[in-house]
């Protein structure tokens, strides 16, 4: 007879910016859980983080299901990283993530709603040890050599990670 493992339900109330280390750690030990949001408060006004047209863009581009961790990248990468976020010419259906500043190089993230996934500026053995992010075969010239598909909560602190390495390397450059 297969043994079962109990089931324990605990209630976690954590901020925003506690989800990637709260999700990393739970993924770290193996825990299977689901991970649902609630709105703040009413009372909490603050300024919208994001453009209005990036944030259509992401609301209208992206699946239904993945439209949160799309905005939620991208306004964590603005609030908190000072990225500035453009959307991308002509029929535009993805968003450059830039460095603030003087631009010396493009955008260190296109982030691709419409096909669920991020491509980073970085070279693709940036990807090396990475659980959701891969190497792409791009060409030489090509800069956005790293894609990590946008599809699970546990993506995002990856997600943030080779943002911040991307956007490090954008500035020295």
């Amino acid at each position: 007879m297969k043994e079962s493992i109990p089931m324990i339900k605990v209630s976690i109330h954590a901020s925003p910016e506690e989800l990637p280390a709260l999700i990393d750690a739970l993924a770290a030990h193996g825990a299977d859980f689901s991970l649902h949001s609630t709105s703040q408060a009413a009372e909490v006004r603050t300024e919208p983080v994001l453009d209005r047209d990036v944030l259509t863009l992401l609301r209208t581009r992206a699946p239904s299901q993945h439209a949160d961790l799309f905005i939620s990248f991208v306004e964590t990468e603005v609030r908190d990283h000072g990225a500035v976020a453009e959307l991308g010419t002509e029929k535009t259906s993805y968003v450059k993530l830039y460095v603030p500043g003087p631009r010396r190089v493009g955008a260190y993230c296109y982030v691709r709603p419409d096909r669920t996934y991020l491509d980073f500026r970085l070279p693709g053995h940036a990807a090396d040890g990475s659980r959701f992010a891969a190497a792409r075969n791009v060409q030489a010239d090509n800069a956005h050599a790293v894609r990590l598909p946008l599809t699970t909560p546990e993506a995002l602190p990856e997600a943030h990670r080779l943002a911040r390495r991307a956007a490090a390397e954008a500035e020295s450059a």
